[in-house]
């Protein structure tokens, strides 16, 4: 479907957080233009589904899914279903434990109005719960550029608030679901930064309330039950660097990978091994994982 209306269908992927999804959902209906809005429900067991069934099938496309997507799989499913089952213009892609302002949207579309929709995606001014920032994206080389129009440069950021046109995801196709956690984001902003101009948006506030601000964790300090997760990380780093970056800087990241597998036996707060053993295997798939782009018709 084609379209210049200015709709935007926002895209939720959640997993057991209902109380944030359903504070995520009020504070969508404060913000113009969102016409539709797509979750995917990584078979939650918190009643999420129960929840869903409430809500109106005017506005709400939902997927239970039967098993867990992780964000990448939810991602991609949420984007093609939004691509495909509305004909709005805009998808504003989120987290469900992102709260916006009421008036994120606005700015959004304002930005976008301003560029005339000639941009790869847009981007969110995140802040944590305390006011300080997190999910900062990667600035570009040119990032001062349009900063005296409230916009600054970018080449990657995170979907704890990405806003894209039904163009971009035309052209560019969808995040690849076979990524499962981290880094099926920056994969997705790199692919379409690369091909056009990206940017913060600096009075776009959403408020990311995570129990931690993630710009201080890592596998270092992280919890142990998230150690696992870190093989997803370094597996999908691997993968993005093969795909953009090329083979000299693939061989530099996988020695440095190394390198701080080796520093983590030294310096982690416990389970030293495991933390080590989930960075060298994620490296090392890495480097024969190929999962193809996934395009919507």
């Amino acid at each position: 479907m084609e379209s210049k209306n200015r709709n935007i269908c926002a895209v939720l992927v959640t997993y057991n957080r209902l109380a944030l999804l359903k504070e995520c959902l009020a504070a969508l209906e404060k913000n113009e233009n969102v016409a539709h809005i797509v979750i995917v429900n990584n078979k939650s067991t918190d009643g999420t589904a129960d929840y869903l069934a409430t809500l109106s099938a005017d506005k709400f496309i939902i997927k239970n899914s039967d098993e867990n997507l992780g964000g990448a799989g939810g991602f991609a499913h949420g984007m093609v279903m939004a691509y495909e089952q509305t004909d709005d213009q805009y998808f504003w892609i989120m987290d469900d434990d992102t709260i916006p302002n009421s008036n994120a949207a606005h700015q959004l579309l304002d930005k976008a109005a301003f560029l005339k929709d000639d941009f790869g995606f847009l981007c969110s001014n995140v802040r944590w719960m305390d006011g300080t920032s997190c999910n900062m994206p990667m600035p570009a080389f040119e990032w001062p550029d349009k900063i005296n129009d409230g916009l600054v440069s970018v080449s990657q950021g995170t979907f704890v608030s990405v806003f894209l046109t039904r163009e971009i995801v035309k052209q560019y196709g969808v995040p690849t679901q076979e990524l499962f956690i981290w880094g099926d984001d920056t994969e997705y902003t790199i692919r379409v930064s690369q091909a056009k101009s990206s940017y913060f948006v600096i009075d776009s506030v959403v408020v990311h309330k995570t129990p931690n601000n993630l710009t201080d964790i890592t596998i270092f300090n992280d919890s142990k039950d998230r150690i696992n997760r870190y093989f997803y990380l370094y597996r999908n780093l691997i993968y993005i660097s093969k795909l953009y970056k090329g083979k000299g800087a693939t061989i530099k990241l996988t020695i440095r990978h190394i390198l701080y597998a080796f520093s983590t036996l030294g310096k982690a707060k416990d389970s030293r091994f495991k933390r080590a053993g989930a960075i060298l295997k994620g490296t090392f798939t890495g480097l024969g994982f190929n999962p193809q782009i996934r395009r919507v018709d």
